[in-house]
């Protein structure tokens, strides 16, 4: 048997199944190492003499199993996430959340075809306080920034080399933070799209990350487990905030930068002190991973989304749970509250978006429309734009108030413009896509 894991590492085990407990005649054969982030699958060919896996760090790792050599590395994916082999071993197919599948020849490595056609969903989401711009991220290692009046995509940021898991907009500067699988924080000027810088440090894929309000202090949570301290003027790292015993899915700061929020898989909310560092409280959650991790401007209050399907938001001079929201037949992957903490939005794997009253504890309104699973939420700072991001590759904006859906936000197709008339070399079915996917064909 193989499996992969979070830690980075493949493991291959061997069972005496004349044994009544498996579990007691499992043998670890050997640890395969080699991938610089989560290994999110794997797989064995049928005579067992060709493994194969694929991680977040955007690589297949093709390997010997009799002897645990690594044989090949193959690039070429920005956000991994499955991997298959044929019954002999000699091809693989890798897909991933950029919307593409590659076929690759296991004896040279060499990549066979690359499948389009599918569309990026969104993985973060942001919305500046004063609700005129909505930042997004993506599987596909984009950033795009929307008008939120119009609905009108301003710039597509490229950069990433991995998945975009997390966005971040400041209220008073003119900065977007962008946090990816490939390890790394990218810093972007929100008036041309120009990059300001790269921040590194982090061992593993950064998942999360917040700005304060001046955009001066950017935090950013990873798979490492750590939470990291950046100075957005000079890049350099100030502070490591290390206590979590899982990987770090979310990261919120209040609107001074004073107080920094973390949500782990470890079923853990910890709140800390910046700049010193200090733990201030561990806030339990026993009934799941925290996924999603929002604080008030005022930092008075935080919110935490779960993976047993409720939010909760928690008085952070206490620790007290001042409001827990249920409703969801999903896990909460995204949160958001509003500048005094009065409403909070959530959204979840089954689809929907909900607008809560905090100090009721009720629903106000669900929001519907989305066809897959939402990944993340935002909110301006009076709670009358939510901004929600989805595995069907769509971005929605909608009133907070009144739960109506204000716009769709949806970017260029992949082909969108290009111009096929004449194009030769290539068949009826992948012209007939071309132009599904936006291509123009003039007769």
């Amino acid at each position: 048997m193989v499996s992969g894991s979070e830690d980075g590492t493949v493991r291959l085990w061997s069972f005496d199944t004349t044994k009544p407990n498996l579990t007691g005649g499992a043998r670890p054969l050997a640890v395969l190492e080699g991938h610089s982030g989560c290994v999110w699958s794997v797989a064995l060919a049928q005579d067992g003499r060709t493994l194969a896996s694929i991680g977040e760090d955007g690589t297949v790792r093709l390997w010997d199993p009799a002897t645990g050599h690594l044989m090949a590395v193959l690039p070429g994916h920005t956000a991994s996430w499955g991997v298959a082999l044929s019954r002999d071993g000699g091809l693989v197919a890798s897909s991933s959340f950029e919307g593409m599948v590659r076929l690759w020849d296991v004896p040279s490595g060499r990549v066979l075809a690359t499948l389009e056609g599918h569309t990026g969903g969104a993985w973060g989401v942001a919305v500046r306080a004063d609700g005129r711009i909505v930042a997004s991220g993506s599987f596909d290692g984009t950033v795009q920034l929307w008008d939120a009046a119009s609905g009108r995509l301003l710039f597509g940021l490229h950069g990433h080399t991995g998945g975009v898991r997390g966005v971040a907009l400041a209220a008073g500067a003119d900065v977007v933070a962008s946090s990816s699988e490939d390890g790394s924080v990218r810093l972007w000027e929100t008036r041309h799209g120009r990059q300001l810088r790269i921040l590194r440090g982090h061992a593993g894929g950064v998942r999360c990350v917040a700005l304060s309000q001046d955009g001066r202090l950017v935090a950013s949570g990873s798979s490492d487990r750590t939470v990291l301290l950046w100075d957005a003027k000079s890049g350099g790292a100030l502070l490591a905030l290390r206590g979590h015993r899982g990987g770090v899915w979310g990261v919120s700061l209040s609107a001074d930068g004073r107080l920094v929020a973390s949500g782990s898989e470890d079923e853990t909310l910890k709140l800390w002190e910046a700049p010193s560092g200090r733990l201030l409280a561990t806030l339990e959650c026993d009934m799941g991973g925290v996924w999603g991790v929002a604080v008030s401007e005022d930092g008075r209050r935080v919110a935490g989304g779960s993976q047993d399907g409720t939010a909760r938001v928690w008085d952070t001079s206490t620790g007290r749970v001042v409001a827990t929201l249920e409703g969801h037949s999903g896990g909460v992957w995204g949160v958001a509250i509003s500048a005094d903490g009065q409403l909070a939005a959530s959204g979840t794997f089954d689809g929907t978006v909900r607008i809560w009253d905090v100090d009721r504890g009720q629903l106000t309104s669900t929001l519907e429309g989305h066809t897959g699973g939402v990944w993340c939420v935002a909110m301006s700072g009076d709670g009358q734009v939510v901004a929600s991001g989805s595995f069907d590759g769509s971005l929605r904006l909608w009133n907070g108030t009144t739960g109506t859906s204000l716009r769709t936000l949806e970017g260029d197709q992949r082909y969108e413009r290009m111009d096929i008339t004449g194009l030769t070399g290539i068949t009826d079915a992948q012209r007939g896509v071309m132009r599904a996917l936006g291509a123009i064909e003039r007769s």
